[in-house]
This record gives structure tokens, C-alpha cells and sequence, in this order.
């Protein structure tokens, strides 16, 4: 759900491979305590999309999908997925959008950020007495202004960070990685490390340390999309200060002409999907070399392994699925976990979730 741009250079960029000397290898090892083998419960419910990314509010499953006929569609949970509605298209008129990409849920909110516009459009879902209402609350825009002489690449998708705060993924290499924003969607301040301390230019930061923020009420983590790393930033007295950030398996990369080579044939991994309950963070981990993943197979594309951490940055625990997913969330009470897996079409399934982790 990237900007087309930025996804085509990124594409691009997965696929260069470099022999330089000047390789850096980052090595993590992380012990994760627990091991559990779930088995995914069926409930028929195919969907219209090879993809997308899935939201709960309450009873409600949600699926965000640019494949479909709207780009949210409703599920009821009780109702053994039932399709209950759906809203949003494409267009530039009431309840349309020209690149929206779900950034965060938030109680019974979730934003809809307008890449092309710098915008977040802000919507209100709820579902009494079988009635399904979407309300659009508001949409807000950060100011974007150039300074003289110096690139400065606005901020594009907005994740709600608590009651009064959002983050965004800024990509600056000048300890301006992301930016804090009130309420209102103004910059507050810019701040945390980048993954790597090679020195990149705005747009080679923007298109190849692609990543993915989950937050939960001030506590924010971002993991790389194409290299094994996971960071944590926590809001206190105002500032955001980084708890930890660690790279959780092989990764070898090289910076040569302003821009960022991975090493296919020797870095591990890619995240499809994270979630957070407040206690857990949970990366929809593909388990395998970057060489060897081919879209067109699902085995080689999709994943069945979640890695699990907690707060502080610990390896809790590895889920085994026994099918593979292309996104995930969590229920409420962290009791569920849904996902999209292709069985062989694009079907909504189910796990109970482990009684340690609940």
C-alpha cells in the first residue's frame, strides 16, 4: 500500500545483489522461550483480494483492500464472518479516495492516510442492531514546506499514537528518522536513529528502509519490511525516547553509489505484517533467504511463522501456522487471531491463540 513510486524502486532494489568488500553484516540472535503449533479454523469466508490488511473493532473484521469493490469491507465476528457492508472507492468526491493506505485502528477509529495528498482521513465505525454506520470525522493535513536549498521529503502516513499524538515514518538520516505530530497533525518534533548508520540520501532512505509502525498508547515499534530489524520508541514528558532497537537475524547489506544493496543470497527474512496488544508486539515473519522469494508461489511468498516480543525487547515466543498468511490481527482480547490465507483462494481464518499469551 506504498506509493507506486516508491514500491517500483524498491522492487528494484530487492533485486540487486552485491559481492562489494565493503559488505555489512549484521548478526542477531534472539532466544525466544516458547514454541506453539496452531491450527487455523475455517468459516468458508472467501474474499475478493489477493492481499490487503485486516483491522478489528469490537464484533467487526475488517478488510482493507484496493481488489475489491470497496476498499473496506465489514465482517460480523459473531455471525461466523458474515458480510455486513462495506465503504470507500476510488475518486475524488465524498467517501472516495485517490491512495488511501490504513495506517492504524484506534478504538473504534481507524485512519485512512492519502499518500498523493499528505492527508489522514480520519472515520468512525460502528455496528448496532445489525446496522453498519461509516462516518468520516475529519480529514487533516500536515503542512509540507520546502526550506531553502535542502530536500526535505514530507511526511506521508500517520499512525495514531495515543489520545493526542501521531507518529510517522520521516526517513531522515540526521537522528529525524520519524516524526512526532499532535492532534491536529502538526510536526512536533523529529527524532530516533535510522536502521543503518551508513548515510543515504532522502530518496534512497525513502524507498529501501520501507518498513511497517504499530503503536499502542505511546509506545510505538517500527520493523524494516526487507531487513530483520525492530525498533521501540516510548513517548515520556513530551519527547520520544528509544527503548531498544536490535536486528533479530542475518542481514548483510552494502551502501555503494547513494544507494542500499542487499545481499539476497545471505540476508534472512521479511516482514509481511505487525500488531501489538499492549503487552505483545507480533511480526508476521517469512522465515526464509530474500532470494528465494517468488510472488507467484504461495510457500515462497506468504508467511506461516510469528515472532513474538515483549515490551521490553525479549523473544517471548515463535507460532507455527499450519497455513500460510499474507496479513493478521489480533481480537480485542488477544484470545483470536485472524488472517488472509490462500487455500487456495484468498480465505479469512482463524487461530486460537496460545493461553500464555492471552
Amino acid at each position: 500500500m506504498k506509493c507506486l513510486n516508491w514500491c517500483v524502486g524498491w522492487i528494484i532494489g530487492l533485486l540487486l545483489v552485491t559481492s562489494c568488500s565493503d559488505m555489512v553484516h549484521q548478526v542477531g540472535t534472539v532466544d525466544f522461550k516458547q514454541s506453539y503449533d496452531l491450527r487455523h479454523k475455517g468459516n468458508n469466508t472467501e474474499i475478493m483480494t489477493d492481499g490487503g490488511a485486516l483491522f478489528v473493532i469490537d464484533t467487526l473484521l475488517g478488510v482493507f483492500s484496493y481488489n475489491s469493490e470497496s476498499l473496506c469491507t465489514f465482517y460480523s465476528i459473531p455471525d461466523g464472518m458474515k458480510e455486513i457492508g462495506g465503504y470507500g472507492s476510488f475518486g475524488n468526491g465524498p467517501g472516495e479516495f485517490l491512495q488511501p493506505s490504513l495506517t492504524y485502528v484506534y478504538g473504534s477509529t481507524i485512519g485512512l492516510s492519502e499518500v498523493n495528498k499528505h492527508e489522514l482521513v480520519r472515520l468512525d465505525i460502528s455496528y448496532e442492531n445489525g446496522n453498519l454506520s461509516v462516518s468520516e470525522r475529519k480529514r487533516l493535513k500536515t503542512p509540507y514546506k520546502m526550506k531553502k536549498g535542502e530536500l526535505v521529503l514530507p511526511d506521508y502516513e500517520y499512525y495514531r499514537l495515543d489520545d493526542k499524538h501521531y507518529v510517522s515514518p520521516h526517513r531522515g538520516l540526521n537522528n529525524d528518522f520519524y516524526t512526532l505530530l499532535d492532534d491536529s497533525l502538526q510536526p512536533v518534533v523529529r527524532f530516533g536513529e535510522p536502521p543503518i548508520p551508513e548515510k543515504l540520501p532522502p530518496f534512497a532512505a525513502s524507498s529501501r528502509l520501507v518498513g511497517r509502525i504499530v503503536a499502542h498508547e505511546g509506545t510505538m515499534f517500527y520493523a524494516l519490511n526487507n531487513l530483520p530489524y525492530l525498533a521501540c520508541y516510548r513517548l515520556e514528558s513530551g519527547q520520544m525516547q528509544e527503548q531498544w532497537s536490535f536486528y533479530y537475524n542475518e542481514a548483510h547489506y552494502a551502501v555503494r553509489n547513494n544507494d542500499l544493496l542487499y545481499d539476497r543470497d545471505k540476508t534472512f527474512g521479511r516482514v509481511k505484517d505487525l500488531d501489538t496488544d499492549g503487552q505483545y508486539v507480533y511480526l508476521l515473519y517469512l522465515d526464509q533467504l530474500l532470494s528465494e522469494y517468488d510472488g507467484t508461489k504461495t510457500e515462497k511468498s506468504l508467511a506461516n511463522k510469528i515472532l513474538v516480543f515483549d515490551y521490553e525487547g525479549n523473544g517471548v515466543a515463535v507460532l507455527n501456522l499450519d497455513c500460510r498468511l499474507s496479513n493478521m490481527a489480533l481480537s480485542k482480547d488477544s484470545r483470536t487471531l485472524y488472517g488472509i490465507a490462500n487455500l487456495p483462494e484468498p480465505t479469512i481464518v482463524e487461530f486460537d491463540m496460545p493461553e500464555g499469551l492471552r
